[in-house]
């Protein structure tokens, strides 16, 4: 006869030596990092190419030394700091739920994912936005869908008039409809206004749609919404009020190690679990490496992140202001209006460039800055960081 189940699990724990003091190595972790780390963010205060150049601060290193090792996958009430960090992030927007995401791109594409249930369908955005530029073609590839490009009209942010040209109903067999529309503050660099973000969110929420299918859903790449607020001074809750998902990245600007939190209602969250998993994006404590960089230690660290780096973005702001007018002195002309952490420079129209300027990353040893090309020949970007900001420009 096969044994029952309650005799293989009474077999197991009679074979399985409990977990004690007395029978787990004697290991002790140093902290021996800080010299390396002081170093990384000397390297890191140079480096203007993009925000992502940012390095962990010694409270982050220390939060990951005390975080919670939990899985966030199997146990009931998932991980202790994970959980932390979502309920900090939505006392901060005002949403119902949260989830973890490994990274920007995979929190974006859990949220289209978990708002377009079946093709066919469009998203609209900004013809730069992430989603579109900057995620290996994830959209059509995960989430079967069409993208409708849009070119600002004012140059700088979408307003309601650009999405209502742009909206498609469905009456046409010819065009798939809009299911959702994608918005990005801030976007390189640039603000979109709150009252354009109501406009359009009241526009999109009332937009008509066949009978027994969803409203057409507004996503906010939110990865440097804490830089757009803070520029305009506005109310996050407020702010992310118009918009039915968003995900926010805490390792770009705010210099968390890695990581994201998508947010949206309780039942948005529930189903973007599944697509979390799909695509990979599970974590857990693994018990066969003493230390391993797991989700517990990566959401402390971005607990620190929102607490120390968010008050200094008014002084991040005003620094890149002041190296604007600098380089606009040297004779750089600018492709976009420099709002919050970053300065596009258009190279076509500037005049009295140095030959090194802005050439893969080389410093620019007349101001002391560091560049790279921006998606074409005829752009140069650079990011003031959080971590390793000074003023030698």
């Amino acid at each position: 006869m096969s044994p029952s189940v309650s005799d293989i699990n009474s077999h197991l724990v009679s074979k399985t030596k409990p977990v004690s003091a007395e029978n787990v190595p004697n290991q002790q972790y140093t902290y021996s990092a800080l010299p390396n780390l002081k170093r990384a963010i000397e390297k890191a205060g140079a480096d203007f190419r993009s925000d992502v150049s940012t390095v962990p601060t010694e409270n982050m290193m220390q939060a990951i030394l005390e975080a919670s090792v939990g899985d966030d996958i199997y146990d009931e009430f998932g991980d202790v700091s994970v959980n932390s960090l979502q309920n900090k992030l939505i006392e901060l927007t005002g949403k119902e739920a949260a989830l973890w995401a490994l990274s920007g791109t995979m929190g974006n594409q859990i949220c289209f994912r978990t708002h377009l249930v079946q093709p066919p369908h469009t998203v609209l955005l900004d013809h730069r936005a992430h989603v579109y530029c900057w995620e290996s073609g994830a959209l059509p590839a995960l989430s079967q869908a069409s993208v409708a490009p849009v070119i600002p009209s004012n140059g700088v942010h979408l307003t309601l008039s650009d999405v209502k040209k742009n909206m498609v109903s469905g009456g046409n067999l010819h065009f798939p409809p809009t299911r959702a529309v994608s918005l990005e503050n801030s976007l390189s660099g640039t603000i979109l206004p709150l009252k354009d973000a109501k406009e359009i969110s009241a526009f999109v929420r009332s937009f008509p749609v066949p009978e027994g299918q969803m409203p057409v859903a507004m996503h906010l790449d939110g990865a440097r919404l804490f830089d757009g607020i803070t520029g305009e001074g506005v109310d996050a809750k407020e702010y992310c009020a118009c918009f039915d998902s968003i995900s926010i990245c805490l390792a770009k600007g705010l210099g968390a190690p890695m990581g994201s939190i998508i947010l949206g209602s309780r039942a948005f969250i529930e189903r973007a679990k599944w697509f979390r998993k799909m695509f990979g994006g599970g974590t857990r404590q693994n018990p066969n490496i003493s230390l391993s960089i797991q989700p517990g230690m990566m959401a402390a660290a971005a607990q620190v992140a929102l607490t120390t780096s968010i008050p200094q973005l008014p002084r991040v702001h005003a620094l890149t202001k002041s190296t604007a007018s600098k380089l606009s002195a040297f004779g750089y002309k600018f492709q976009l209006p420099v709002q919050t952490n970053m300065i596009i420079v258009d190279l076509e129209a500037s005049n009295n460039i140095p030959p090194a300027a802005f050439k893969g990353g080389k410093a620019l040893e007349s101001e002391e800055i560091k560049g790279g090309y921006f998606h074409t020949k005829e752009w140069g970007t650079g990011s003031i960081t959080k971590k390793g900001v000074n003023r030698r420009i």
